[in-house]
């Protein structure tokens, strides 16, 4: 009775320590999250004085100013402000995302659900270039672009989405493998065609898995700089990512309140659209 006692309390104090540990853990990395941007909002409500100070305050001292929000609405940087570059921005990716995703699922049902012979080598191809460099086809993306005349226009941010994503095609091929192929072979009865099978069974079906695979690529979408950084030299084209970069930026002084609250105000939509 005493052993089996023992061998409970030691047990339980392993469970114990597992659970001390493990919340250690999550509280460690929620800190590591949270602590940047608290330092970001509080930056944001205080006065330009006390953001350039040397000594950080961990709390506004001087006391809170919305100064900053109103200016970073009402400011231009080079000709553009937020509202114009909202406007940019969600009328670029949106569209181009939406038909990305689209197109990604086309060829996902294609590699998950058509036996043609050169199937698995096409697929294996695409995953190696996924270990590829980004940067690699940053020059002669940009060489390319030139000779079409497609520089300072929104055609190198849009059209490339919209051809897809190899991401998408992984993830949502995964998805369709795991669907009966019995429900294909019953829509083919029915004399459907694989545009018909992908259009009325296998898009409703999807539905969840490529909007979450929209909801991921447009926030990557939304955070690019490189790309609008590259293309986009008509500041009247700048996108959010483009314009919180130059916002506060006064040469030789940073307006780090200006600075931050550009921040905050770009982060809100990306925290509407995961909620």
């Amino acid at each position: 009775m005493t052993r089996r006692l023992s061998m409970h309390m030691k047990i339980k104090k392993r469970k114990c320590e597992y659970r001390i540990g493990t919340h250690m853990i999550v509280l460690i990395t929620l800190a590591w999250i949270l602590v940047p941007l608290y330092i970001a909002v509080i930056t944001s409500f205080m006065s330009d004085i006390e953001s350039q100070s040397a000594a950080f305050h961990w709390w506004p001292e001087l006391g809170f100013t919305f100064e900053w929000y109103t200016k970073a609405f009402t400011s231009n940087v080079g000709g553009s402000n937020f509202t114009k570059a909202f406007i940019n921005t969600f009328g670029m990716y949106v569209p181009a995302v939406a038909v990305g995703v689209f197109t990604s699922a086309m060829s996902a049902y294609a590699f998950a659900k058509i036996d043609f012979k050169l199937s698995k080598p096409m697929f294996a191809i695409l995953m190696w270039t996924m270990t590829l460099p980004q940067q690699l086809n940053v020059v002669i993306s940009y060489l390319i672009y030139e000779q079409i005349g497609w520089l300072n226009t929104i055609w190198p941010i849009t059209i490339p989405r919209m051809l897809g994503s190899i991401g998408i095609v992984f993830f949502l091929r995964q998805y369709y493998l795991t669907i009966p192929g019995d429900l294909i072979g019953a829509a083919r009865v029915d004399g459907l065609g694989h545009f018909g099978i992908f259009m009325r069974i296998m898009v409703p079906i999807s539905v969840p898995a490529m909007l979450a695979q929209f909801v991921l690529n447009f926030i990557s979408a939304y955070n690019d700089y490189t790309g609008p950084l590259l293309y986009l030299d008509d500041s009247s084209m700048w996108t959010v990512s483009l314009l919180v970069a130059r916002y506060g930026d006064g040469g030789f002084i940073q307006y780090w309140s200006l600075k931050m609250a550009g921040g905050v105000i770009a982060m809100v939509p990306m925290v509407i659209l995961y909620l």
